[in-house]
């Protein structure tokens, strides 16, 4: 951090920006993001036993997650752009606190349900708010600041798939896992509470009203084919996080632990996929860091098809995870180089591409696997991938000659 502190205090030696704060503000906050996403898919198959629900009841937990996550960002990155951050970042990582104890105390499906509403709409502001803010604190160098902090997102998936799946594994009921991650919200909220942040470079960001800054992007060819590539690339993340725990257990007869490392092998391996990109970015374009990673992401999710026992999943998976890592992250920075440096409603527009992705998919599997099995429900990932491919190479012959923002 102390170098990119260095900077930013060159880039703007007059303003005053709680950098470190902000920075470790961030960082706990995408581990907690990671851990509380993982929690209801690891515990899915004790959820379901307990309140008799299907294949795609459990999807359609974390579509209406996504969907209250999407309204949220799009309303949070409509108005947030301006110095109310830190408002928004407490009341929405309360909001994620409050609905942890609305899940451990849920009776039934539908309270359940609104949990999963209450979580979304905080995560939502996380999602609007956190990685135009890490941009504009490491401007010089946002893609490798973007991978590496959403590096941390995965760590948290870890850190959340364990502790869920070994007090099951112990005999613990499944609300126990919710009450555990209370706690860190809380503390995110508390650090974002300072008024420094720093101001958007406004050379390189959009002026006027939100309506002008959102014409600007909609007439941006660049802007809709990112988007599309975000929705496959989030939709590929959001299907390997929602079932493989339950694919390991359903369809290769895991124990709850066994699904819980499942998610755990895919989850570290996805940090290490995103802490990877952020120095490969040196030394590769982010377009051709990305087109590798689809290929070999296609493959190994491909490879979920034909596996016949859980250490080929734990490979297959953690694959997945690694090269599907670099693709949320890399197509933010792409379009902070190549839209408009840091913009709050930029990134939010296409962040909800990408949430839109994780509302389709999770559901889709489910509702797939109820009629014809997980195993050929997990198609859908390696045909995201393929879409996702065509995009890029639409991306690179409208970034070639467009190297510094509008």
């Amino acid at each position: 951090m102390s170098d990119v502190a260095v900077t930013e205090k060159t880039a703007r030696p007059t303003t005053v920006v709680a950098y470190s704060r902000l920075m470790w503000a961030s960082v706990v906050c995408m581990i907690m993001f990671g851990a509380v996403l993982a929690l209801p898919p690891v515990c899915f198959d004790a959820i379901g036993r307990e309140l008799g629900i299907n294949y795609e009841q459990r999807g359609f937990l974390i579509t209406v997650r996504m969907a209250a996550l999407i309204a949220s960002l799009l309303f949070v990155g409509y108005v947030g752009e301006g110095t109310r951050k830190r408002h928004f970042l407490f009341w929405g990582l309360a909001a994620i606190g409050i609905a942890q104890g609305m899940g451990g105390l849920a009776s039934g499906y539908g309270s359940l349900l609104a949990a999963m509403v209450v979580s979304g709409l905080g995560k939502g502001v996380v999602e609007a708010l956190v990685n135009p803010l890490v941009a504009q604190l490491n401007p010089s160098g946002s893609a490798r600041a973007l991978n590496i902090i959403n590096g941390l997102f995965s760590v948290g998936l870890v850190a959340g798939a364990l502790s869920a799946g070994e007090l099951l594994e112990a005999g613990y009921s499944w609300r126990l896992p919710f009450w555990l991650w209370v706690l860190p919200p809380l503390v995110s909220a508390a650090l974002f509470m300072t008024p420094r942040y720093p101001t958007p470079n406004l050379a390189l960001t959009p002026t006027g009203a939100p309506e002008s800054r959102l014409r600007r992007f909609l007439r941006n060819p660049l802007f809709w084919v990112l988007c599309v590539a975000m929705v496959m690339g989030g939709g590929c993340e959001a299907g390997l996080t929602s079932w493989a725990p339950n694919f390991s257990a359903d369809v290769l007869g895991a124990s709850a632990r066994g699904g819980a490392w499942t998610t755990a092998f895919y989850g570290a391996a996805m940090a290490l996929g995103r802490f990877a990109s952020g120095a490969l970015l040196a030394r590769f374009t982010p377009v051709r860091l990305m087109v590798i990673s689809g290929l070999a992401c296609a493959l190994a999710t491909l490879g979920l098809t034909f596996v016949q026992g859980i250490t080929g999943a734990y490979v297959l998976f953690a694959l997945g995870g690694l090269f599907v890592a670099c693709f949320w992250p890399t197509l933010l920075s792409v379009a902070s180089d190549h839209i408009s440096t840091g913009s709050t409603s930029l990134f939010s527009l296409l962040a909800a591409a990408g949430v839109s992705g994780c509302v389709i998919f999770p559901w889709a599997i489910g509702a797939l696997g109820d009629l014809f099995g997980l195993r050929a429900a997990v198609l859908v990932l390696p045909a995201s991938m393929l879409v996702l491919l065509v995009m890029l190479a639409l991306v690179w012959r409208m970034t070639r000659q467009a190297p510094s923002p509008a």
